[in-house]
């Protein structure tokens, strides 16, 4: 059994630092629930579906190019995946390099590329806009789960360094305790160019930058509709009011529902699961991470870990792809996590909680037009990066930029998938065959 802690709690652990839902009117939403709020807007340039880091990340860039923006989120700003998520920042796609290139060498090096800067934008925005998140630039490892995945490691290594000189290189298994308290893997991947965050505290920032340039944020107020007004623009219906607008962005991911179907057929939410121990000794945090590296496998069921800014141990994976319980997930995690680490055993667990990633067919994020609606989602689960610099790329293009040519492609649907993922059971016995083999 799982030791649990006097106080355990199924929720974020991001959450006891949620700053916007404590009373500080310096980060305050503009909230309401009543129908016809005075200072509701009813006419804006754009709105914003989602209120995560592609939504606020987008309303900060178009309110600093002048446009008026009210962002729209149904749930409390930032409630999603940006203040779930495990805080790792880094570049890539759940679709690896060489995959990538495969594909398409020419489109595939820059979607690259667009990764690369997605990083720096998330460093530069921290920096230049003080946001306090406890980032630290840590590195990462990718740890390899069989021996061939080494050698996948290694040929990526190679392309890394020879066609985007990236500081990247392989460590066999006999080095690998130098970086990682673990005889499990095969050998790693070391990627400087990565680091860690605190997720809510990073959103709490853009946030802060949004409102600061006179976006309009709006908590619990979903979109109902939206409608194309017979002239130019769009007519999107809310529990307190219509508004009406030239532009809307929709930036939903892995909460995306039923306000725009064509997203939803091409948009798939699994789920995803964290536990957070308690603190640990300056010793034990040594014997597991000692140069405190962001860490994943390269299984399909990947885990991933890395240590808190307070010396937790932040162990999450995915325990199917079908829906499950926090319960549950904290049952298999915790096993999991002391089968990597089992220096961790009688270690108490002090929060648990889950959220959905967004998963697209391609495994790559996608963003486009669909009847004149800009949408910007799909990061499947490597998104904290891509999704700041989405939400910027997003701003720019509805304010009259172009549309890099690397990102104006084909957006697959899932055959035959209209509400309920029914093929996800499935899709996970065969991904974890293939762990299993």
């Amino acid at each position: 059994m799982t030791p649990i802690a006097a106080d355990y709690r199924e929720g974020p652990y991001w959450w006891r630092e949620a700053l916007w839902l404590s009373p500080r009117p310096d980060l305050a939403p503009q909230r309401g629930t009543e129908l016809g709020d005075v200072g509701f807007p009813t006419d804006v340039d754009v709105v914003i579906v989602g209120g995560g880091y592609t939504g606020m990340m987008a309303a900060a860039r178009l309110a600093w190019r002048g446009r008026s923006v009210a962002l729209l989120e149904k749930n409390e700003l930032g409630w999603g995946a940006s203040s779930r998520n495990g805080g790792m920042v880094h570049p890539g796609f759940k679709a690896n390099l060489p995959a990538l290139l495969k594909r398409d060498s020419e489109r595939g090096r820059e979607r690259y590329q667009a990764s690369l800067d997605a990083f720096n934008l998330v460093e530069e925005t921290i920096r230049s806009n003080q946001i306090d998140c406890d980032y630290a630039r840590t590195g990462h490892l990718e740890l390899a789960h069989k021996a061939a995945h080494f050698q996948h490691l290694e040929v990526e290594a190679h392309v890394l360094a020879r066609q985007f000189g990236v500081a990247a290189r392989v460590i066999p298994r006999v080095e690998l305790a130098s970086e990682v308290g673990t005889s499990l893997y095969h050998g790693a991947l070391l990627f400087e160019q990565s680091g860690g965050l605190h997720p809510a505290k990073y959103f709490a920032g853009l946030m802060r930058m949004a409102r600061d340039r006179g976006a309009h944020l709006y908590d619990q107020t979903p979109a109902t509709a939206i409608k194309a007004r017979s002239r130019s623009g769009f007519k999107v219906s809310t529990p307190r009011g219509v508004i009406e607008t030239r532009d809307v962005l929709v930036a939903t991911n892995g909460y995306s529902d039923r306000l725009v179907p064509w997203l939803r057929r091409r948009v798939i939410p699994i789920g995803s699961y964290i536990i957070a121990t308690a603190p640990l000794s300056p010793e034990q945090a040594r014997s597991t991470i000692p140069n405190r590296r962001m860490l994943f496998d390269s299984k399909n069921f990947l885990h991933y870990w890395r240590l808190s800014a307070d010396n937790r141990m932040l162990f999450g994976g995915r325990a199917s792809f079908a829906p499950t319980t926090i319960a549950k997930a904290r049952e298999w995690l915790y096993p999991s996590m002391l089968q990597i680490h089992p220096q961790l055993a009688g270690v108490q667990i002090d929060y648990a909680w889950g959220g959905q990633v967004g998963f697209t067919v391609d495994r790559m994020p996608h963003i486009g037009r669909v009847r004149g609606i800009t949408y910007a989602l799909g990061y499947c689960g490597t998104g904290v990066a891509m999704s700041t610099y989405f939400g910027q790329l997003a701003a720019d293009w509805i304010a009259g930029g172009d549309l890099p040519a690397c990102w104006q492609r084909p957006f697959p649907a899932v055959p035959l998938y209209q509400e309920k993922p029914w093929f996800l059971p499935a899709v996970g016995w065969y991904y974890a065959a293939l762990d299993r083999l």
